[in-house]
């Protein structure tokens, strides 16, 4: 079994609502569940956003419903989805998309 199958990690994509007309968010889509793997990214200290490190997770995944801003529930806690996820292309056993997320 492939890791992009099934991967030791669990997280819960919340898409983001769509654009309303006045710039305004409508409501999150409905919740999917993705069996993944979550690697540390990079991790950085600002303390002006008023924490000590800003860490940058890579999710792994067959496939990613999520686009940018797309809430991502994982460990107990909720993650923005940081740009656009990327599809990488290839073989059906290769196929698989990647994004990264940081803590909300």
């Amino acid at each position: 079994m492939s890791l992009l199958d099934g991967g030791p990690d669990t997280i819960v994509v919340h898409p983001a609502g769509p654009v309303r007309p006045d710039g305004t968010r409508g409501p999150e889509g409905s919740p999917v569940t993705v069996r993944c793997r979550v690697q540390p990214s990079s991790s950085s200290e600002d303390a002006s956003t008023g924490y000590l490190d800003q860490t940058l997770y890579r999710v792994l995944a067959r496939e990613l419903p999520a686009g940018p801003w797309a809430r991502v529930s994982w460990r107990g806690r909720d993650w923005t989805v940081v740009g656009e996820p990327k599809r990488h292309g290839g073989s059906p056993r290769t196929r698989h998309d990647t994004a990264l997320i940081r803590r909300r």
